[in-house]
C-alpha cells in the first residue's frame, strides 16, 4: 500500500470545513453511485484545467469530498485511495495518494444516502442499526449492521512511545482516539457484525483494530446504503485532539475497506 505524507489528513478537513456543500453536513464522504456502474475521476498536474489522466471509480467506490472544483458547476474536487494492482480482502488508508475531478451527477454524498434506523441493545453497549427501508420485508430478515463497545484492555497489551511520550504503537498498530495516556474508563470497538438474509460477516480484526474511544452518540455515527451490497458505516470518534472519523465500506456483506484519519476539533 502506498501513503503520502499523512498530514493530508488535516489538510482535507481544513479545507473540508471552509469549503462544505450545503448538503453535506456531517462527514466529508462519498460514494459512486453512478446508474452506469462507474464515474470518472479527471486527473490533473499543475493547471487544474490540464487533463493528464483519466481514472474510472467503480460503483460503490468511496472518496473524501475537498472542494468545489475551480471555476467548475458541475464538478468536485476530491481525494481517494489508489489501490494496489492485486486488492486485498480488507484494506485500511489512514491517508489518501490520488486526487480529481469527478461529476456531481455520478457520485452521492455517504451521510445523504438512506440511513439505516439506530438503536441501543438493552445492556447499551451494542449500537444497532436496521435497514427499515421496505416495510414488506420482515423485521427479521432485515439488514443489520451491529458495533458492539466494550471496556479497553489496551492496558495489558504492548504498547511503544515516541520522544514526546505519545502513544505509537499498541500491539504494533497506530492507536486512535489517544495521545500520551490511556483515559480513565476508555472504552474500544469490540466488534462489528453484519447481518443479511443469506450473507453476513463478523468484520476482521484489522477493520477494528485500536478503533478507541467510539461514540455513543448517534449524532456522530451512521449506516447508510446505495443499495444492499454496498452499505457505509461513519463514525466521529475521540474528543478534542484526539478526535478522529472513519468510513468503512461493505460490499456484499463483508467489510472490504476502511478511511480513516484525525481531525481535532
Amino acid at each position: 500500500m502506498t501513503f503520502i505524507n499523512k498530514a493530508i489528513s488535516l489538510s482535507v478537513f481544513s479545507i473540508f470545513s471552509l469549503s462544505l456543500l450545503s448538503a453535506q453536513n456531517k462527514v466529508p464522504f462519498g460514494v459512486v453511485k453512478a446508474t452506469e456502474g462507474y464515474a470518472m475521476v479527471r486527473v490533473h498536474k499543475e493547471d487544474y484545467r490540464k487533463i493528464v489522466d483519466k481514472i474510472r471509480m467503480k460503483k460503490g467506490d468511496v472518496f473524501v469530498y475537498v472542494k468545489p472544483a475551480p471555476g467548475e458547476t458541475d464538478w468536485i474536487w476530491i481525494k481517494y485511495p489508489e489501490k494496489a494492482e492485486i486488492e486485498k480482502p480488507f484494506v485500511r488508508y489512514d491517508s489518501l495518494t490520488k486526487e480529481g475531478m469527478v461529476n456531481k451527477d455520478r457520485i452521492a454524498f455517504i451521510d445523504q444516502l438512506p440511513q439505516f434506523t439506530p438503536s441501543k441493545s438493552k445492556n447499551g453497549k451494542s449500537l444497532i442499526f436496521t435497514d427499515n427501508s421496505n416495510p414488506k420485508i420482515p423485521t427479521a430478515q432485515r439488514s443489520k449492521v451491529v458495533i458492539d463497545i466494550y471496556p479497553s484492555n489496551a492496558s495489558f497489551r504492548k504498547q511503544e512511545k515516541d520522544a514526546d511520550g505519545t502513544i505509537k504503537t499498541v500491539d504494533k498498530i497506530k492507536p486512535w482516539g489517544i495521545d500520551k495516556e490511556l483515559p480513565e474508563g476508555m472504552t474500544e470497538i469490540k466488534s462489528i457484525r453484519v447481518q443479511q438474509p443469506g450473507r453476513g460477516s463478523v468484520f476482521v480484526r484489522e477493520a477494528i483494530k485500536n478503533m478507541f474511544q467510539p461514540t455513543m452518540d448517534f449524532e456522530n455515527i451512521g449506516v447508510t446504503s446505495i443499495d444492499e451490497d454496498h452499505i457505509f458505516l461513519y463514525m466521529i470518534n475521540g474528543s478534542g485532539a484526539n478526535r478522529y472519523t472513519t468510513l468503512w465500506t461493505i460490499k456484499e456483506g463483508k467489510v472490504i475497506s476502511q478511511i480513516i484519519f484525525k481531525n481535532p476539533e
